[in-house]
């Protein structure tokens, strides 16, 4: 079993400490046991809790151990009070497409057998040959504190380091040879990549494919060996369940068997590994019981399967700083279909899922990251269809790992309000399906499929909709589409493939503080299905440029897609822009179809503007 080490003493707290740093160490108390790695030294208090895993497996191409969690090949980060010089161990993560599985159909299936034969393929290609993989290490803090990353590789970190979203200043030094960045105390956290200059991927494409060659147009720049680090405030009380009464059960670290998890309304997940018990693995995920309503993970908890909600409480929970890992799965595991790579839009496994979801219901989730999810992340429905009458409040949620295709963002259902979060997704990361979504810090790194904001496959009425803050930090688009429009804002055609329209409906949302990093794709791609009263898009910044050259990802259509529905022209495209600004240049109405790249039909002219 994997357990963590407590490097805590009750007797050392502080006699100020309050009700806020009472809850953060009750909390960190119930999260850290034991680590076996005598070497290593964690810190657990009201100013900083850091975690180390004792089954840690470095492995660069298969799957590791069922009880196993994977481990940087590349990456040791020690995190110390500021100005302390007191450093703790703090474990970093890695994810690696396809999870050392292969490319397969069925779970179990050879790793080197390439079963799968999906059309469209699972959205990977070149990454594994490259040795892509993404890693990532989280500590709770309430201080200012000192994050020190050193290089297994040997490799010097005096070289150019870039610290994501770049808009976010940081002290960075070097010392002992190690990247040292004083992370400022923040009540809403920090989520932030850091990028050496010897350690960048070009991705280049001929226009369909990504090449390997050293032709084609550049479409985006990334590290080799990613590194993530997320600094977590300390959960509030009303997002800690009660751990020890009757109520809750504790699950012990390893094989779980789904049938086992029991009829409590909470469920505590203490530090360690877990995994989904099957022959194979992969063939099975956790379905609660309908009083189950609230799932729990302590700091170093680290699940391997997917969690389905069946409750009937009003408000149901996800909180704590675990992991809960699709690495298990294959692509599109269809539930239904002896969790084969059959996409289906209604089995395919989320890792969160609610399929019974009624009227009123809001899912709280403050905490959680998601890494290696097979589909989409996170989806709560009816039956087949989607709900206008239920929510989400989601906080401090970080998204990793997000290889394959159709691993979206988390749904934000009516009147959902989602704040810093970090989506690393090959999907759409945020959707605008239902009315008074807020969306604020939110960060992304994106891969090559579908928008980042996603407004279409159906006519649509979205009001009062807010994404304030959006840092796009890599984006790599491997060709220009329409249809899964490679563009920040992007409105689909239908997906059933008609073309209707419905004039009834409308779309209403503001977006402020967009700021995209390294090469950019195009502002807009939009197949307009019902109105755009107000498509208000003010400070958008292109720091280095929309992409050129032959790909042209980085042209913005408004109503000029080859699918635009005959009749969209008599719909109203109320949009406006201000403060657009590409390298640092002002993008205007003359200038906009030759700086800004952006071409909107000509049956809305004098309805939309830039200023």
């Amino acid at each position: 079993m994997a357990f963590l080490k407590l490097f805590l003493a009750f007797s050392a707290l502080p006699p100020f400490f309050n009700l806020v740093g009472a809850a953060a160490f009750a909390h960190g108390h119930n999260a850290i046991a034991r680590q076996s790695n005598s070497s290593a030294a964690t810190q657990c208090d009201s100013s900083l809790c850091t975690w180390m895993h004792d089954t840690a497996e470095i492995n660069t191409s298969t799957a590791v151990k069922a009880g196993n969690v994977r481990q940087s090949r590349q990456y040791v980060v020690q995190v110390a009070v500021a100005g302390t010089g007191k450093f703790f161990d703090s474990f970093v993560y890695e994810s690696i497409p396809r999870n050392g599985n292969g490319n397969v159909m069925t779970p179990g299936d050879d790793p080197n057998s390439g079963t799968f034969n999906g059309a469209d393929g699972d959205g990977i290609s070149i990454e594994v040959d490259a040795q892509i993989n993404m890693a990532w290490s989280q500590f709770e803090y309430s201080k200012d504190v000192d994050v020190k990353i050193t290089r297994k590789d040997g490799q010097p970190t005096d070289v150019d380091v870039v610290i994501r979203p770049t808009s976010i200043k940081y002290d960075v030094k070097n010392a002992d040879g190690a990247t040292i960045i004083r992370v400022p105390s923040d009540p809403n956290g920090r989520q932030f990549s850091v990028e050496f200059a010897n350690d960048l991927f070009t991705y280049r494409s001929d226009g369909h494919d990504y090449t390997t060659n050293g032709q084609g147009d550049i479409v985006g720049i990334e590290p080799t060996n990613a590194l993530l680090v997320f600094a977590s405030p300390f959960l509030s009380n009303d997002m800690i369940p009660p751990l020890d009464d009757g109520n809750t059960k504790t699950m012990t670290p390893g094989p779980i068997n789904p049938q086992d998890i029991g009829v409590s309304p909470i469920l505590y997940f203490p530090p360690g590994v877990y995994y989904v018990d099957t022959k194979p693995l992969g063939t099975a995920h956790l379905k609660l019981d309908p009083s189950t309503y609230w799932i729990h993970l302590a700091p170093g908890a680290y699940i391997k399967g997917a969690i389905e909600y069946t409750t009937g409480n009003q408000d149901f929970y996800a909180t704590g700083h675990g992991v809960i890992s699709g690495e298990i799965y294959v692509y599109q595991a269809n539930a239904d279909q002896g969790y084969k790579a059959i996409k289906d839009d209604v089995a395919s496994l989320r890792l969160f899922w609610h399929r019974s979801i009624k009227g009123g219901q809001t899912w709280h989730c403050t905490g959680p990251t998601i890494t290696s999810a097979p589909f989409n992340t996170m989806d709560l429905k009816d039956g087949s269809s989607d709900r206008e009458d239920i929510s989400v409040q989601i906080s401090d949620y970080k998204q990793v790992g997000s290889f394959f295709m159709q691993t979206d963002g988390p749904q934000m259902y009516t009147n959902g309000n989602i704040h810093d979060v970090f989506f690393h997704v090959n999907d759409d990361a945020i959707k605008i399906y239902h009315s008074g979504v807020s969306v604020s810090r939110a960060t992304v790194w994106k891969v090559h499929n579908d928008p980042i904001i996603q407004m279409g496959w159906t006519p649509r009425n979205a009001k009062g909709v807010t994404i304030d803050t959006l840092n796009i930090i890599h984006t790599r688009y491997r060709r220009s589409e329409t249809v899964v429009p490679s563009a920040i804002i992007g409105a689909s055609p239908n997906y059933d493939g008609s073309d209707k329209i419905d004039s009834s409906m409308s779309i209403d949302l503001t977006l402020s503080n967009v700021r995209c990093e390294g090469p950019c794709p195009a502002l807009f791609r939009i197949t307009p299905l019902q109105n755009y009263q107000n498509l208000v898009v003010k400070g958008v910044s292109f720091l280095d440029g929309l992409i050129g050259g032959n790909i042209h990802t980085g042209d913005s259509m408004v109503g000029t897609t080859s699918d635009t529905p005959a009749g969209a022209t008599n719909l109203k495209m109320g949009l406006q822009i201000s403060d657009w600004t590409v390298k640092g240049e002002k993008v205007t109405m003359e200038n906009a179809k030759t700086l800004g790249q952006l071409s909107v039909n000509d049956a809305y002219s004098g309805q939309w503007s830039i200023s």
